[in-house]
């Protein structure tokens, strides 16, 4: 996504979890600084950033068809995704109403192969625990709102202490990589899903219509508002894609940051297949694709990629919830 997507994806999760009444504390920590934080949710897409998690492998999960050991390990059938995904999840709709995978397609071994350490999980996983170090070492205005007590806080030095605009920015850093585990693209391995090669560019370019300009860096920086109006300006996006909320953050499915995005990432890579199917352009093939190829040509359907609109950007708004409501359960 780019990022005024990403930032307003991030903020009208903050608005979800409020709205839900979950980890109200947490809504507390970081709604005050949602103008100042939200640069979280770009940074990992500057270039200033490669050094650390900004380096592009951490932004991608890129599956193809596996055929190496232990290759039963990649097989994850479709009642098995659908399962991962639960019943909160639109892109488990969309899989089912737009299902074209074939048996064969869904008994095949698919695996990504990312620069290790790099990959999407991976740097979820990673910022999920660091976030969970900085909640424990916070100063006393984020102590007040964490769960617990920290017995060797008064032992800290004051200045190491992690300060609350610390934290925001940090979940809206972890925000960003939630949400790229959403875009279908990210996840596949071809040529054509290449960020330069058509579909991909093309595609976060359509979503940023949407979501307006309110969002762009300049002007949420500059704005005046009110936190309060910034989050009711976040729920006034749904209607221009069609999405509604039922103010519910259910608890992640697998038993951690790093599974749950690794179930959201096939999910993602299931998707691209659907839209662009292998037998047009096969797994392995340098062919390339356009979003009006995809999306416009004659004989496809307008409801696809409203459906997929709807799919993608209610579900990554409802993960990063979801993600964040996991770290703030650590805490009791």
């Amino acid at each position: 996504m780019k990022q005024r997507t990403h930032t307003w994806l991030a903020i009208r999760a903050i608005a979800l979890l409020a709205d839900a009444g979950v980890a109200p504390d947490l809504v507390r920590l970081i709604k005050p600084h949602v103008k100042s934080a939200a640069i979280g949710s770009w940074i990992p897409d500057l270039a200033d950033a490669r050094k650390g998690s900004g380096d592009i492998d951490n932004h991608v999960f890129k599956m193809k068809p596996y055929n190496g050991p232990g290759k039963a390990r990649f097989v994850k059938n479709r009642q098995k995704t659908l399962r991962a995904l639960g019943s909160n999840r639109l892109m488990s709709e969309f899989i089912q109403d737009w299902g074209k995978l074939d048996a064969d397609w869904w008994k095949t071994a698919y695996k990504a192969k990312p620069i290790p350490g790099e990959h999407l999980a991976n740097r979820a996983m990673a910022l999920t625990t660091t976030l969970i170090d900085q909640l424990i070492l916070g100063d006393s205005k984020v102590a007040a709102l964490v769960p617990g007590t920290v017995r060797f806080a008064s032992n800290l030095d004051p200045n190491a202490r992690t300060r609350s605009e610390e934290v925001a920015t940090y979940f809206f850093m972890l925000s960003h990589f939630v949400a790229d585990s959403c875009q279908p693209l990210h996840c596949d391995a071809r040529t054509m899903a290449g960020y330069s090669n058509g579909v991909h560019k093309e595609l976060e370019r359509h979503w940023n219509k949407p979501v307006g300009t309110y969002f762009d860096k300049k002007k949420l920086l500059e704005t005046s508002d009110s936190p309060h109006t910034v989050l009711k300006k976040a729920r006034a996006i749904d209607q221009n894609i069609g999405i509604q909320f039922t103010n519910e953050v259910p608890d992640i499915i697998a038993d951690d940051t790093w599974l749950e995005i690794l179930s959201v990432c096939r999910a993602s890579f299931a998707i691209s297949s659907i839209l662009v199917d292998p037998e047009v352009i096969p797994y392995g093939s340098r062919k390339h694709t356009t979003f009006e190829t995809v999306f416009k040509d004659p004989g496809v359907d307008a409801q696809l990629l409203k459906d997929l609109d709807r799919a993608v950007l209610h579900d990554a708004v409802l993960n990063i919830a979801m993600i964040w409501k996991e770290v703030w359960n650590k805490f009791g």
